[in-house]
């Protein structure tokens, strides 16, 4: 009976480190909620990759069997969110322009330098897409910036097509009509489809066919995701380069289920935006400058303030290069333009989380949502604050002090050796003169000289 006993005694201590895994918690010196107030001197417990309870720090008991991550001179808040981004990939499409049926699952490359940028820089969540040279140009998938491969990364595959009015070979005008004429022939293979299911079934009941038997045709696979667009049932992500293509995109909205994304010259269609009621998602350009033709003049012009002011929610993108590709630039040009903080912060959290269908998931420090969570040296709008670390459903994925091409480049230059060798120096000889060899070079040169 001792011996049982015993056994189960060790048996229940072995699993102890293994629960404990499963627990963490963060203190945090200041904790940005996004949804909620930001609480002073605070932890959040974590259990199983998500949040199970944020508060004061006096009002939590943390277990003992919790993974502590010390963060307590530190703001914490929210990993950030990226509804749109071409990032990451190898030979994305851009030659191909009516291809519905691609996915960008077979162009992402994990070992792609921009996932461990978007890790350094605080992203948690990247919705890749297609670029915008194209037409129907394939479909995207929502990732995190951390894994082996693809599957690892995978947060949700097949969030819908990437559509691009941006003017091709002929123009606006010609890109208008490609786009009309690939709409069109989606709906006449759905119409064409739909026929013959009709008469198969008319010829079931006419008995010219066996009761048994069954349609089983399905659609083709190369417009399975476009007919779902078309009935849908799948987003359409559409580039609108400028507020020229406003209205025709504004037409496509009325038939299709699309989300905006804007090119930096937008401000024209920022009153038709607001009429529209929907969040939209910017260019990683939000700041441009523009020459009056008459007086040569340049002023510059915000997007993202005007349509700030004209009540409209909008999600911020990163570029794929300096300076754009900072969170902090895009964050830093919103508060210049004079976009309320908070209103900047959630464009890159909460507004692109509810644009991909995640907001019950990521986007603030909330109970119950993943634990999606960057620490901060300090606030995020302060040019001197770094990403410490970052945790992404309660896994630390990245520290500062561990990432291998900062220590290379801050590494402090190597220590002298104690005790090594002196080199020889002059007068260093034993009889107070010049060394042995020295003396020989010297002798040398006076000879030479002497000949000469």
């Amino acid at each position: 009976m001792n011996a049982k006993l015993l056994s189960v005694a060790v048996a229940a201590a072995l699993a102890l480190p293994a629960a404990s895994q499963d627990v963490v918690a963060v203190k945090a010196g200041k904790i940005l909620t996004i949804t909620g107030p930001t609480i002073e001197n605070g932890v959040i417990l974590i259990q199983n990759g998500r949040i199970t309870k944020v508060a004061k720090a006096d009002g939590v008991e943390i277990p003992w069997t919790a993974k502590v991550v010390d963060a307590s001179d530190k703001v914490v808040m929210p990993t950030w969110v990226l509804a749109q981004s071409e990032g990451g990939g190898r030979g994305m499409n851009e030659n191909m322009q009516n291809v519905p049926w691609l996915s960008v699952r077979d162009a992402v490359d994990p070992s792609n330098g921009y996932f461990e940028e978007c890790l350094r820089n605080g992203v948690g969540t990247i919705h890749v897409l297609p670029g915008n040279q194209t037409l129907l140009g394939g479909q995207g998938m929502v990732l995190r910036p951390f894994g082996r491969t693809v599957e690892d990364m995978a947060v949700t595959e097949n969030t819908g097509i990437k559509l691009s009015l941006q003017a091709g070979g002929g123009g606006r005008l010609q890109q208008i009509r490609r786009m009309r004429r690939a709409i069109e022939d989606v709906r006449e293979y759905i119409a064409d489809f739909d026929r013959r299911k009709a008469e198969f079934e008319k010829e079931k009941a006419a008995g010219a066919i066996p009761k048994d038997k069954e349609w089983t045709e399905e659609y083709d696979r190369t417009k399975k995701s476009a007919v779902a667009l078309v009935q849908k049932k799948a987003k359409g992500w559409l580039f609108v380069p400028s507020a020229a293509e406003l209205d025709e995109a504004m037409r496509m909205g009325q038939e299709l289920d699309l989300v905006y994304l804007l090119g930096a010259n937008i401000d024209e269609g920022v009153t038709a935006l607001a009429k529209l009621g929907v969040p939209v998602v910017l260019d990683d350009v939000i700041e441009y400058t523009e020459k009056d033709p008459e007086t040569d003049k340049e002023s510059k012009h915000c997007p993202a303030k005007k349509l700030a002011d004209a009540g409209v929610p909008f999600a911020l993108s990163l570029g794929t290069s300096a300076p754009t590709a900072y969170p902090w630039w895009q964050l830093g040009t919103c508060v210049r333009n004079g976009i309320d903080r908070a209103k900047a912060i959630e464009a890159l959290t909460m507004v692109p989380a509810r644009l991909l269908g995640l907001q019950d998931q990521i986007g603030s420090i909330t109970e119950g949502k993943l634990a999606n969570l960057q620490i901060l040296t300090g606030d995020p709008l302060l040019a001197t604050s770094w990403v410490d670390t970052v945790l992404l459903e309660g896994e630390v994925v990245y520290e500062r002090s561990k990432d291998p091409r900062l220590s290379l480049l801050f590494a402090e230059p190597e220590a002298k050796t104690e005790g090594a060798e002196k080199a020889p120096e002059k007068g260093d000889g034993k009889d107070g003169k010049n060394t042995p060899e020295e003396k020989k070079t010297e002798t040398a040169e006076k000879a030479g000289n002497e000949g000469k």
